[in-house]
């Protein structure tokens, strides 16, 4: 059933087709896929997850939302290549090869993220008023908005023009890291609090904590971590479930409970 366009399903569609295509990232390093077709295909079936969970979430058109998001992840990706150093100079000296991987990664993304909102809705057609399943969209959404949330604070954070050369880095990440996990869990609830068709508080911290326990194992696989450093993951993780539970309410009173009063009174 259309229910009309929905930009909080937009916006959620983003972090869900975001969340899924960085799993499939996370995924293929850890199988070591042997080719590089192999890690397209493995992001165009995180990109359909993310698009079919988008579908199942949304309480618009359930394609075009997640249709929109995948384009702005993709948008998303390239900005944050363009904006960095590192970035730059690959797009100098590889310009063609750039362009075909961005291209790529960009059908790859649009396309598996469309085709898993259309066979979503195929197959299953309107959403589920059980809360069960925000637990999923939960803690997939808040893991893309946490890295993408922390990729933006981190490239700010070392893009200032005050800081040194040389210096140690490691409290100024850090400091981007507890601004990703605080927006992001933030984004987060008040998307899915304003998309979702019953109060979804439960749902919504114990999602959090699912996803902002994938985002540390990201983190530490690409950074070694100690004990104190564990101990710190699980006090961020508490913090950002109960950000991720207030984004959660105040979505769910601003949009989402005059949304499910709506589709009730249609549904009766």
């Amino acid at each position: 059933m259309d229910n009309g366009f929905s930009f909080a399903s937009v916006i959620l569609s983003y972090l869900l087709v975001g969340g899924g295509m960085f799993t499939a990232t996370l995924v293929a390093q850890q199988v070591k896929l042997p080719s590089e077709m192999a890690i397209y295909g493995v992001l165009a079936a995180g990109a359909f997850v993310g698009g079919f969970l988008a579908a199942r979430a949304s309480r618009g058109q359930t394609i075009l939302e997640p249709a929109i998001g995948a384009v702005a992840v993709v948008a998303t990706i390239v900005g944050l290549a363009a904006t960095t150093p590192i970035g730059k100079l690959i797009w100098a000296l590889a310009q063609d090869q750039t362009m075909k991987f961005v291209g790529t990664v960009g059908l790859t993304g649009i396309a598996g993220s469309v085709l898993g909102a259309f066979l979503s809705e195929k197959l299953f057609g309107s959403a589920t008023q059980s809360s069960i399943p925000w637990l999923l969209y939960t803690a997939l959404a808040v893991f893309g908005a946490c890295l993408l949330a922390t990729l933006f604070a981190s490239i700010v954070v070392l893009g200032h023009p005050g800081t040194e050369s040389g210096v140690n880095r490691s409290p100024d990440l850090g400091t981007a890291m507890l601004f990703g996990i605080g927006a992001g869990c933030l984004l987060a609830g008040l998307a899915v609090g304003a998309s979702a068709w019953t109060r979804p508080l439960i749902a919504a911290f114990l999602g959090s904590g699912a996803g902002l326990a994938g985002f540390f194992t990201l983190i530490a696989r690409t950074h070694p971590v100690d004990k104190d450093t564990m101990i710190g993951f699980a006090m961020f993780a508490v913090g950002g479930a109960i950000v991720t539970l207030v984004g959660a309410g105040l979505g769910w009173a601003a949009l989402g409970r005059r949304h499910a009063g709506v589709m009730t009174s249609a549904r009766s």
